[in-house]
């Protein structure tokens, strides 16, 4: 066999594994940054999404202190945000702003607090309708940033159980009627 064919192959074969190194290492590192930008993305639309969701939901509580349900319009920009976190959110996150809302609906129906009865609540740690809902959306972000695909659980503020017609209260029909 000639030696300056070998070489020639050898050349030859040498600068194509080259070339898909080169290229398998562009793909990988184009894939690689797509993939991070997506979630950046994805992470940076949830925490505004539910950080809308909490000051609207954070506004209505204190509104719900010292005011009774006069108009249902008054949870027209809730409701609008709890339906926008049901088109993306996990579970977890839903059953929670749905608690989250009911307990809200449950503090325009009860009397108006005094600023004592707020502060005493507060301090019994029975008056946060949002917690649930901060500590699990936390729980998702955190998921989110790290790449993971399966949620985080915890047992320090486990999210309420999501049942059906759990949030019937709080239902467009229900408050019109």
């Amino acid at each position: 066999m000639d030696y300056t064919l070998i070489t020639a192959i050898a050349a030859a074969c040498g600068s194509l594994v080259g070339a898909a190194a080169t290229i398998v290492t562009t793909w990988i590192t184009q894939r690689t940054q797509a993939i991070r930008a997506e979630r950046e993305g994805k992470l940076h639309s949830r925490e505004e999404l539910y950080g809308e969701f909490i000051t609207e939901a954070s506004r209505l509580t204190v509104d719900a202190f010292g005011h009774s349900l006069e108009k249902t319009e008054t949870f027209v920009k809730l409701y609008g945000i709890l339906g926008r976190i049901r088109l993306v959110a996990a579970d977890p996150v839903l059953a929670a702003a749905e608690a989250c809302c009911g307990q809200i609906v449950d503090l325009y129906a009860k009397p108006n607090m005094t600023v004592e009865q707020v502060r005493v609540a507060f301090e019994r740690d029975r008056l946060d309708p949002i917690r649930d809902f901060s500590v699990v959306c936390r729980k998702e972000l955190l998921d989110i940033a790290r790449g993971s695909r399966a949620p985080i659980q915890s047992n320090r503020h486990p999210a309420p159980a999501r049942a059906a017609g759990n949030f019937s209260h709080f239902s467009p029909i229900l408050l019109y009627q």
